[in-house]
């Protein structure tokens, strides 16, 4: 047993850098790519009788990875609303999905063109999922305050990126009332 720890102590000093590199590659996530990196080095414990004797301890590692990408790119997906099935599921009688659940999906496209996966992944922690702020600053490894500004800035970039179209609209309605008052 003693073994077999220090073997596994001495893979993850090794291979730690270079599966976090390889996993980088295909997540932006940052979250995803550190919650990726440890399963692969949970699943290369449990298996460590295994990979003492394996000829590509490395290539393992990879292919393991790999496979955890694809296991949370699946789980993220769950995850993403797809409006076109919460509209055709709110239309067909109310069956499925509800407005809100609509409005919500709605809210998310508009909201994924302004802010970053990482920016959405958190406010969708903090205000769907329930975390607290202190919860989230120590996942994100910051102060409970330093959270709350994240927050503030991603509300404030949300209300700035929605009043131009705003103001937009009203300029051509405006244009409108001149040309109208004009003839």
């Amino acid at each position: 047993m003693k073994e077999n720890k220090e073997f596994f102590e001495e893979l993850y000093r090794s291979e730690y850098e270079n599966i976090k590199r390889y996993v980088r590659r295909m997540v932006t996530d940052g979250n995803g790519i550190e919650d990726i990196v440890q399963e692969t080095f949970v699943e290369a414990y449990r298996k460590i009788s295994y990979l003492r004797i394996h000829p590509n301890i490395p290539g393992w590692l990879r292919v393991t990875a790999k496979n955890k990408i694809m296991k949370w790119e699946e789980k993220q997906k769950k995850y993403n609303l797809d409006p076109g099935y919460i509209l055709q599921n709110t239309e067909s009688g109310g069956r499925g999905c509800s407005v809100d659940e609509f409005k919500m999906a709605e809210a998310y496209c508009t909201v994924r063109k302004i802010l970053s996966d990482e920016e959405l992944d958190i406010l969708r922690c903090y205000y769907e999922y329930g975390y607290t702020s202190q919860e989230m600053a120590a996942r994100l490894g910051i102060t409970e305050t330093c959270f709350k500004v994240r927050i503030l800035r991603m509300k404030q970039k949300i209300k700035n990126s929605l009043q131009l179209p705003l103001f937009v609209c009203a300029g051509h309605l405006i244009l409108e009332i001149l040309r109208f008052l004009g003839d």
